[in-house]
């Protein structure tokens, strides 16, 4: 049907202007909320791989506390309150630590499902722009579209510049702006500064509740009759109401294209020639599969992030007291008072936790394992096993350990 439909749209789209009001074309308001709407999907695909990123950074740095941790306990090898309290720091970390872990799969599912949903929803969008934008024609001083610029020919690709490539100095042959093409801006909805639910209301939502040009004035535009005498079918009428962006706008199955009004694109029963839906995150099948993977992506993410903040963020008696499996450790050491391990996880107060240990944490902890193993330094634990290599190799006995 939609392969049908462009085909009608390149050749037949645009005539002669029928009786007074006939054949409207839609105000550039209207299609440039469209445009907008397109362009707040596509961030979804920087958002998430923003976020993900973050997360995963976020993942790094529990670990590398993990590690230090592990380095302070068996190098110093602390005993009575001081080793409780390196055995709190572990114990409530690595359950913190393995509820991220658990958790980063999910993270990363629910991103590329809110990519997808994003990507779908904006081609919907883009296809109805790409129909009535192109078509145009011409005859003496009068324009006759389906998509009204601003001062009534048809819309330009730089007056829908949120739709193409070059923006607001887009030139006719300019493609669609596709998900890399897309950057983060502040403030954007990426950014999570706004709803991605508001932006979409908020770029559909017409000022007089009309998406007509001048209210109505004919522009010949074959894309908003339904009835017989041109339009879709020629000399029949449609048999069902027509949907265009996956029903952002609709035309009755035998209207003429003269009145318009907001409403639900989907009902049976037009009251208006052409409808404009009133409520698109709801009644829009793919703005709200787009919504309801925002929303699963957005309490992923929020939840992760409590994690990572329970474990990073100042530890103070307060902070300790309200979490239930801080408690639950705590506890479960016997003696040990909650204000020693208050401030614990200070990067500031805690020198064994800056970020000058981190680098040669693992070849650190490495080291003083195989050293606590048969009280082997480096260099004897490396003599050794050149040992065991030259004998396996060459066979006899030299190198042979006393």
């Amino acid at each position: 049907m939609i392969r049908v439909v462009f085909t009608i749209a390149a050749v037949v789209a645009v005539a002669s202007a029928g009786g007074p009001g006939e054949r409207g074309a839609l105000r550039l308001e209207a299609m440039q909320g469209v445009c907008g709407v397109s362009k707040a999907l596509k961030e979804m695909y920087q958002y998430v791989v923003k976020k993900t990123d973050v997360s995963e950074a976020m993942l790094e740095d529990v670990e590398k506390m993990v590690k230090l941790a592990k380095l302070k306990v068996v190098k110093e090898k602390e005993t009575g309150p001081e080793c409780d309290k390196m055995a709190f720091f572990l114990k409530y970390m690595v359950g913190g630590l393995d509820r991220m872990v658990g958790m980063i799969a999910s993270v990363r599912k629910k991103g590329l499902s809110l990519a997808a949903a994003a990507g779908l929803a904006a081609g919907r969008l883009d296809e109805f722009v790409s129909v009535f934008q192109q078509p145009n024609n011409r005859n003496g001083v009068e324009f006759f579209s389906c998509a009204a610029g601003a001062r009534g020919e048809a819309a330009t690709k730089a007056e829908l510049h949120d739709c193409f490539q070059g923006g607001k100095t887009a030139v006719d042959a300019a493609e669609f702006l596709s998900v890399e093409d897309v950057e983060e801006k502040k403030g954007s909805q990426a950014e999570g500064r706004a709803n991605l639910e508001e932006a979409i209301r908020r770029h559909l939502k017409l000022s007089n509740n009309d998406p007509r040009y001048t209210g109505g004035e004919s522009q010949g535009c074959q894309l908003v009759r339904g009835s017989s005498g041109g339009g879709y079918l020629g000399n029949a009428s449609l048999t069902t109401n027509l949907l265009w962006g996956d029903g952002i706008f609709g035309v009755k199955k035998d209207g003429v294209g003269e009145t318009a009004y907001i409403g639900d694109t989907r009902n049976e029963t037009y009251s208006y020639d052409m409808m404009w839906e009133e409520n698109p995150t709801t009644n829009v099948p793919t703005l709200r599969a787009a919504m309801d993977a925002y929303r699963a992506f957005e309490e992923q993410v929020s939840e992760y992030g409590d994690i990572y903040r329970s474990l990073t963020e100042e530890w103070t008696e307060k902070t300790i007291g309200r979490r239930a499996d801080a408690m639950k450790i705590l506890n479960g050491l016997g003696s040990l008072p909650i204000e020693n391990v208050s401030a614990l996880n200070s990067r500031t107060k805690q020198d064994w936790l800056s970020a000058g240990q981190v680098k040669d944490a693992d070849k650190d902890l490495l080291m003083t394992e195989i050293g606590l193993c048969g009280g082997l330094g480096r260099r004897s634990f490396f003599r050794r096993m050149f040992r065991k290599a030259w004998r396996k190799i060459f066979g006899g006995n030299w190198g042979k350990d006393d």
